[in-house]
């Protein structure tokens, strides 16, 4: 651990992770989960996102990091963002006239995100797990961020890119799991396991998160 001049910054090496994330902790750490071992590498990464991390520091303070306001801010892939960081959002959002279609035109972009996003993660760790979903879908689900049926078929919920990262890789490793067991049986949660070695951590995280209705 070593610290900057706004926060304790926590390196945790995951040489199973795909990639670098950095996540604010309830306490104001910077919490960085990293396959990396090159410590100026990590302070690299660290300096290009510095900007943000102030943000949300900023933001935790305040005690409104997890409070989008509709027509303003929109949770996106585990952060809170100002609409007009997404030009393709804030010209939705400029033809609506009222919350009801403000709300309509968040649903959309989600749904143009994950159709963007999700299928190449899905072919990332369908090559890695050897289990190949038949079809692909998406949808705004109430209540599971995905779904796998006995066909092959794998559903995913639209809103989970309001998710981290980490989150969006744990909720795909799950569906393609279950295209072998069909259940939540301890040689299930192996398999998840044997891909995501956080796959505790990850799904206790998910317990507490339902999608926002923006």
């Amino acid at each position: 651990m070593f610290n900057s001049e706004h926060s304790s910054i926590i390196i945790e090496h995951r040489p199973n992770n795909r990639n670098t994330y950095i996540h604010i902790t309830h306490k104001g750490e910077v919490k960085v989960r990293t396959p990396l071992k090159n410590e100026s590498s990590i302070r690299r990464i660290l300096k290009l996102r510095e900007r943000w991390i102030k943000a949300k520091l900023a933001l935790m303070q305040e005690g409104d990091i997890d409070k989008p306001v509709l027509g303003e801010h929109i949770r996106f892939r585990g952060e809170n963002h100002p609409v007009h960081q997404l030009p393709s959002l804030q010209k939705k959002i400029e033809k609506g006239k009222n919350s009801i279609n403000i709300e309509k035109y968040y649903h959309q972009f989600y749904k143009e995100e994950a159709i963007l996003t999700i299928p190449s993660r899905v072919a990332f760790y369908a090559r890695k797990m050897d289990l190949h979903p038949k079809e692909i879908r998406f949808k705004r689900l109430r209540s599971r961020w995905g779904s796998c049926d006995s066909h092959g078929i794998v559903t995913f919920n639209t809103m989970m890119m309001q998710l981290t990262y980490e989150q969006i890789d744990y909720i795909i490793v799950h569906e393609l799991a279950h295209l072998r067991h069909m259940n939540h049986s301890k040689i299930f949660h192996e398999l998840v396991r044997t891909y995501l070695p956080e796959e505790k951590r990850l799904r206790s995280t998910l317990r507490g998160i339902r999608p926002l209705g923006h």
